[in-house]
């Protein structure tokens, strides 16, 4: 007798394994956004002992190296958002029909804005680069706003405030970005509890039925 594998299970271990990469990705965030404040005070002392010239070329390659750093993180982010967070979303919509807008708008909002952004990015140096920038910000909103709507609904199914604490931060995070940070981490941990829950639930036991021999 073999055994069906749990899709819910399955969903939330595909969810969590992206959410991983997410934080990932905003740990190499904040590094840029460390860079940036270490590096203005470097740049003023710079200036002020060796002269203006001095000055724009370190402005410049620190510019570079941010860059560089911002789109690290964006490629890590979109690894695990199509490659496991996205499909676990889908295959819990499929088991629980009350996500799938959540799940439309974070395929949308979240992976594709967050494409239009690493464009934006990479291209910050032309002009265009800056209204990428902000059309891609405005699609991860939508993003973030199937993200309250799918930490709102888990926080409903499964009685678990740690969704609904990830929810709210979300909620910040459209405003200050530091707390996005904190809500997937809040996330990744709900997440476990939800395995560690789901999988207690036994799973459906598949019987082979074997037919007798016909009579010679």
């Amino acid at each position: 007798m073999a055994l069906i594998q749990n899709p819910v299970v399955e969903a939330y271990k595909s969810m969590r394994k992206g959410v991983l990469y997410l934080i990932i990705a905003w740990l190499l965030i904040g590094i840029g956004l460390s860079s940036v404040v270490f590096g203005m005070f470097s740049l003023f002392a710079l200036t002020a002992t060796r002269g203006m010239f001095h000055g724009i070329g370190a402005i410049m390659g620190l510019a570079i190296a941010i860059v560089i750093i911002f789109a690290i993180g964006l490629v890590i982010a979109l690894i695990g958002l199509w490659g496991n967070f996205i499909p676990g979303v889908s295959m819990l919509a499929k088991a629980m029909p009350e996500l799938s807008t959540a799940s439309s708008l974070i395929k949308i909002g979240l992976f594709y804005g967050l494409i239009v952004l690493l464009i934006g990015l990479l291209t910050i140096f032309i002009v265009i680069g800056i209204p990428i920038i902000v059309i891609g910000y405005i699609m991860l909103i939508l993003g973030y706003i199937g993200l309250i709507i799918l930490c709102f609904k888990l926080n409903e199914l499964e009685k678990n405030v740690l969704y609904l604490a990830a929810g709210i931060l979300f909620i910040i995070a459209i405003f200050i970005g530091l707390a996005g940070f904190i809500a997937w981490i809040l996330l990744y941990i709900a997440l476990g509890d939800s395995i560690a829950k789901a999988s207690q639930a036994q799973p459906t036991p598949l019987t082979t039925i074997t037919t007798p021999p016909s009579p010679a």
